[in-house]
């Protein structure tokens, strides 16, 4: 795809609106831009940084076929704010079909496992905030064939298939799996979710998945449960580990933590992966804020001991 006709491409998208054709379309985005100091004992960086955190621009909506029926699409491209990565690189991108019988959907998306998360990640998309730090299944896989049921009395089923298509040998239309069940009412949500032989970049994993979250008068507690372990025998991977988060609101302000952590056995040597993360919001209206925040990793392996930290402050705004 020509990336630089991509801006082109979503503002025809948006003229198209007006067409009883295009049926229902919304473009929409993210701009998320932290300057951030940096000190990673990991790689040796102390600096200053502008991150662009997962920024994104994007285009979906749907198209009556008939009174039960609608065809839905998206497509969503992450951006480059700070210029220091590609202009646009893809995101979930879909097109697929919406009933009372559920929603069906095929192209590059959040797998099951990772949407089960919800929000318990407070500092989702924020370097070194992120727990896909400390945890593997954070994967957005391509070739994926997704069902999700309409909502049962609170309860829903999300499941999906992904083809490896001969990258790893296999030829199957269910080469990877994923499956999440969840429950979600007015105070409480849980979700029990399952990958299997699920990755990318030739690393597959074998993952089971527990989250919760409850309000407690204005505020949310969530937690994370995970155990996992590589698909592939050869690689004697194994995985587990745990994470608590909360967030509580007074007036415009919203104060954020997490702690995690997680151990990786590979090959008989232990790698020990700790994350603590403090942070606050402040609300400028409903589609923009201002945040600040501080992540601290600990990595322990084998004995040896080394600290990732990073303090941003920065500005969301959403369109």
């Amino acid at each position: 795809m020509n990336y630089k006709l991509l801006p082109a491409a979503i503002a025809a998208a948006s003229v198209m609106a007006s067409s009883a054709y295009a049926g229902d379309i919304t473009v929409y985005g993210k701009v998320n831009v932290s300057l951030n100091t940096v000190d990673y004992e990991t790689n040796g960086d102390d600096q200053w940084e502008l991150s662009s955190n997962a920024s994104r621009v994007g285009v979906k909506g749907s198209i009556a076929i008939n009174d039960n029926l609608k065809a839905i699409y998206k497509a969503e491209y992450q951006i480059s704010v700070d210029g220091d990565d590609d202009e646009f690189s893809q995101r979930n991108i879909y097109g697929g079909f919406q009933g009372n019988w559920g929603t069906l959907l095929a192209g590059k998306h959040d797998t099951p496992t990772k949407m089960a998360q919800g929000k318990v990640d407070r500092f989702n998309d924020l370097d070194n905030g992120d727990i896909k730090n400390i945890f593997a299944g954070e994967n957005r896989v391509n070739n994926i064939i997704m069902y999700k049921t309409p909502n049962m009395n609170g309860f829903s089923v999300t499941a999906a298939v992904i083809p490896d298509e001969g990258s790893n040998g296999d030829d199957g239309v269910a080469d990877g799996t994923s499956i999440a069940l969840s429950y979600k009412n007015e105070t409480f949500s849980v979700a029990l979710a399952n990958d299997n032989d699920v990755g990318k970049d030739g690393e597959r994993a074998d993952i089971t998945r527990l989250v919760a979250e409850i309000k407690v008068g204005d505020g949310k507690i969530g937690a994370l449960i995970q155990d996992g372990e590589s698909s592939d025998s050869n690689d004697d991977i194994e995985q587990d580990g745990y994470l608590i988060s909360g967030e509580y609101p007074v007036g415009s302000y919203v104060f954020k933590a997490q702690y995690g952590t997680s151990d990786t056995e590979e090959l008989g040597v232990d790698l020990e992966a700790t994350q603590i993360a403090l942070g606050v919001d402040y609300k400028l209206n409903k589609s923009s804020k201002l945040f600040g925040y501080y992540s601290n990793i600990e990595y322990d392996e084998a004995g040896a001991a080394a600290e990732d930290d990073i303090v941003g402050i920065g500005y969301e705004i959403k369109f």
